[in-house]
């Protein structure tokens, strides 16, 4: 019979084939497979674990074998289903046959017996039970199983299953029912986090668009409440003209606000670029340092640029500007007390490389980390979502961004762009 401690090794390295096939199996279930595709790979995980489990099995009499074949056998049946189980069956028996011997028909006595309780079981196991439910069906399939190896060898091998031995024999047993429980509780606790996984990316989507939708709202409910109430103060039949004037230009700033919002949240919504033409870089850098010059002497800010030869890219002007615009108003506004703001343009290794440099109040690595994230901002009233139209454009035109920031110190973005050759088509460019 069984030396428990000596052949304890035998029997965990059946457990360990059975653990690496069904760890496998439950891989391949991340990836939404198919349900016949699933019942495949079910069997595939089972029978190749009864075949290695009957392989390095422990011999405990004349043509008789034992080791932890039950185990993959009634869980595969479990999870693959009657047919599963039925196959699972003919590959056990006809393996057990090969293997010779004169204990191959009380085997076949012992299996046909399981596959019948399996038969009957699987359809109480499939129906929407909890857990408890599940493993008490699996205890007793797994108990049915020893019942029937231990009263077949009882029978016909009696010297086998002695006294002394039998303390052995119930050891096995306790060790393959745990192991049955074990690798079904495994694999159910794996299905219920990948479904919990599931439910929580798509209340992270739902929650990125509901944060951004009430970005949108708050922002742009902002400007049109402040040009309805100065709309209403024009009904006043005792303004001057200039102060009618002076209603209607700021109404019409507050709806320009509004109108640039929706255009970031668009901008952020699609991405792509439109009208592909060849832009040289240093003049598209002079044109939108003259946008923002009033912004910047407003807060005090000087801007230097470093110019270089001739770099093009390829992208769409308007939707470059906006991100550079976007990127140096940032800048600005994180140097309340005014300072210097650095742009540098140059080539390297066939990228472009555009720094832009200021010496404001600078970001910890947490926040470097959520930049471009819906909803957030380092301004206090800032939505983020200029900051999303950045990453955006630049991912549009097949850019990458890289920050450094040092709190107190300042921050330095650095974008890269490919360079292109201004005597080819735009439409020959590598831009997406």
């Amino acid at each position: 019979m069984i030396n428990v401690f000596p052949d304890l090794q035998i029997l965990l390295l059946n457990i360990f084939f059975i653990f690496t096939f069904f760890f496998i199996y439950l891989k391949f279930i991340e990836k939404k497979i198919h349900q016949l595709t699933n019942k495949l790979l079910i069997f595939l995980a089972s029978g190749s674990s009864i075949v290695l489990c009957m392989t390095f099995s422990i011999p405990i009499g004349p043509g008789q074998f034992i080791d932890m074949r039950y185990v993959p056998f009634i869980i595969g049946a479990f999870y693959g289903g009657r047919r599963i189980a039925l196959l699972l069956f003919l590959i056990l028996i006809t393996y057990r046959l090969g293997l010779g011997g004169p204990g191959f028909y009380i085997n076949l006595v012992g299996s046909t017996l399981l596959l019948v309780s399996l038969w009957f079981m699987i359809p109480l196991f499939e129906k929407p039970v909890n857990l408890t439910k599940k493993l008490r069906h699996v205890m007793e399939v797994a108990f049915l199983s020893a019942l029937y190896t231990g009263a077949a060898l009882s029978l016909f091998y009696s010297d086998i299953m002695s006294i002394k031995n039998l303390f052995s024999f119930i050891v096995f047993v306790y060790i393959q029912v745990i192991g049955i429980l074990l690798f079904v509780k495994f694999i159910e606790r794996a299905k219920n986090d990948l479904a919990l996984s599931s439910e929580i990316r798509k209340f992270e989507k739902l929650k990125s668009v509901s944060e951004v939708a009430a970005s949108i709202s708050h922002e742009v409910r902002n400007p049109l409440t402040a040009t309805r109430g100065f709309i209403q103060l024009l009904n006043d039949d005792n303004l001057t003209m200039e102060e009618k004037n002076l209603y209607i230009s700021i109404s019409l700033e507050e709806l320009d606000k509004a109108a640039s919002i929706i255009t970031d949240y668009l901008t952020f919504a699609t991405p792509s670029l439109e009208n592909i033409e060849i832009l040289e870089l240093n003049q598209e850098l002079e044109a939108i340092a003259k946008t923002v010059t009033p912004i910047a002497s407003m807060n005090a800010v000087d801007i230097e640029i470093k110019k270089t030869e001739a770099i093009y890219v390829a992208g769409e002007q308007e939707k470059f500007h906006q991100c550079l615009v976007n990127l140096m108003k940032n800048s600005i506004e994180a140097m309340p007390n005014g300072g210097k703001l650095m742009i540098t343009l140059q080539e390297l290794n066939g990228k472009v490389v555009i720094t832009v440099a200021d010496t404001g109040t600078g970001m910890t690595d947490e926040q470097i980390e959520r930049l471009g994230t819906p909803y957030f901002s380092t301004k206090v009233n800032g939505t983020g979502l200029g900051t999303m139209v950045i990453f955006s454009i630049v991912k549009a035109m097949m850019g990458e961004i890289k920050v450094d920031s040092k709190i107190g110190k300042g921050t330095c973005f650095t974008i890269l762009f490919p360079a292109v050759d201004s005597s080819q088509s735009p439409t020959e460019q590598p831009v997406d």
